[in-house]
């Protein structure tokens, strides 16, 4: 080895700083932090459903409202892990969450195709369209904090982070949406939500990038 090369590594050493390795519970924290305040703005700015004032929540509510839970939960954990990369370490458990949270869409796609008439009234569009602002603003919001969080890991895949940090902050953003949302039947589940966490992932997957590349 050359003296020039030898003197380049040198320097490259000494200019190397120790770097503090983050921490999972920080990214989960943040992310509850992020999560628990969008929720309080959406509730704060339109108001509970009067199911959950009374203490009896619609089936069908609960049930979206727990996939889009275990749904962010699943791939903020993935993310959170690709933030700390390690030899050997697989996270692909998230799928299956994802394939859970596929029911609605697939439902709702079956019952338009099985009752076109019922499904265009069960639609309901103007509130759809509340919906999808108002989750993608909450899911904007989410996203923005835990990508700042993400840019002090090491994250060695960056087009999957992206994904995964859309969809997490889609499915918890959709979810404070639902806490309000007064619509409780399965075809404007399976598509404004669907498509407000849909949105949030592509969104994701060509933005984060950026901000995370070492």
């Amino acid at each position: 080895m050359s003296m020039t090369t030898l003197s380049l590594v040198d320097d490259l050493v000494a200019d190397m700083e120790p770097v503090r390795r983050v921490r999972a519970v920080q990214g989960a924290a943040i992310l509850l932090v992020a999560g628990l305040t969008v929720c309080a703005w959406t509730i704060g700015s339109y108001g509970m459903r009067a199911d959950l004032i009374a203490l009896e929540p619609h089936p069908l509510a609960v049930l979206r409202s727990g996939m889009l839970l275990i749904l962010g939960a699943a791939t903020a954990h993935a993310a959170i892990r690709a933030a700390r990369p390690a030899v050997g370490q697989v996270y692909d458990g998230w799928w299956w969450a994802l394939a859970a949270a596929m029911l609605f869409p697939v439902a709702a796609l079956a019952t338009t195709l099985w009752s076109g008439d019922v499904a265009a009234r069960a639609l309901s569009p103007e509130i759809g369209k509340t919906c999808l602002r108002v989750g993608a603003t909450g899911a904007l919001a989410i996203a923005v904090v835990f990508t700042l969080w993400l840019r002090r890991g090491a994250v060695t895949a960056p087009e999957r982070a992206g994904w995964l940090t859309g969809i997490a902050s889609g499915s918890f953003g959709t979810f404070a949406f639902s806490l309000h949302c007064p619509v409780t039947n399965l075809v404007y589940t399976g598509v404004w939500y669907a498509l407000t966490v849909a949105l949030a992932a592509v969104v994701g997957r060509l933005v984060v990038p950026r901000f995370i590349r070492w």
